[in-house]
């Protein structure tokens, strides 16, 4: 069953989300990579266009607003609750995702509205706007758990911290290389940031919405990392500090179809 996004209960899409914990998907290994959005797995499909040149890194490049770039997908967010502390009501409702590649890279272009910066005073600050993109690893498997994988089901996980982002003070805060984290998990505290970071980031707040970009390159030589050899399912989750949300306490999407073309 395909769903439709705004149009079937919550009260369906808890009991979709937990047949994939469970691993209770009648998909198969292959369609779940290449047919996700069709066996209804996927609730919405991000076209993936390929484009020369550089991908700009600056979620306020022309590149992301204009009529010949990437098409924004309105995605919703809703409750996490699979695991405790569960979070109900997430303050964030919806974001917009677009999508490209050119030869070498994939970026992701995430925005949505929250009209206050909670960027904390260091990394270490547990209440802070965040937002993640999560990766299937093995593309051999079933989709794991939509949350944070499970044992021997490894998710890449990337994801952006307003309190690490450079560009909000022009410097990086407590000497953090980078607003962006490059981590794998196989489900609940096993949360692990990669020795080697591989992901590019950019933030940045117009008083009314967030708009991130995330970039990295489609194929590399690293095994924690996601290989973009082509279509692949992902899932986004957002985090709103001034509403005090952090780890498990956030909005989460179904997954997602990443379809190249």
């Amino acid at each position: 069953m395909r769903f439709k996004k705004l149009e079937i209960s919550w009260k369906f899409k808890i009991i979709s989300l937990v047949l994939i914990v469970f691993g209770l998907s009648a998909c198969g290994n292959h369609s779940v990579f290449t047919n996700c959005d069709e066996e209804g797995i996927c609730s919405s499909t991000i076209e993936v266009k390929r484009y020369s040149g550089e991908l700009p890194l600056s979620p306020r490049s022309g590149f992301w607003k204009s009529a010949e770039g990437p098409k924004k997908v309105t995605i919703e967010l809703g409750p996490q609750l699979i695991t405790n502390p569960q979070w109900p009501n997430p303050s964030v409702k919806e974001v917009r995702v677009s999508a490209a590649r050119n030869e070498k890279e994939i970026a992701l272009h995430i925005e949505w509205d929250d009209k206050d910066v909670d960027s904390g005073q260091g990394q270490t600050r547990m209440y802070t706007d965040q937002a993640a993109a999560l990766f299937p690893l093995n593309r051999n498997k079933e989709l794991p758990s939509i949350t944070m994988g499970s044992e021997g089901e490894t998710v890449n996980i990337w994801i952006w911290k307003a309190s690490r982002d450079l560009s909000l003070r022009g410097r990086a805060p407590d000497n953090v290389p980078s607003p962006v984290e490059d981590l794998n998990a196989e489900g609940y505290s096993t949360l692990t940031r990669q020795d080697q970071q591989d992901v590019s980031g950019q933030g940045y707040h117009d008083g009314k919405h967030w708009q991130v970009v995330l970039k990295r390159k489609l194929v590399d030589d690293q095994e924690e990392d996601a290989q973009f050899v082509g279509s692949t399912p992902m899932a986004i989750a957002v985090w709103n500090g001034g509403n005090r949300e952090t780890n498990g306490q956030k909005g989460l999407s179904d997954w997602i179809f990443l379809k190249f073309v």
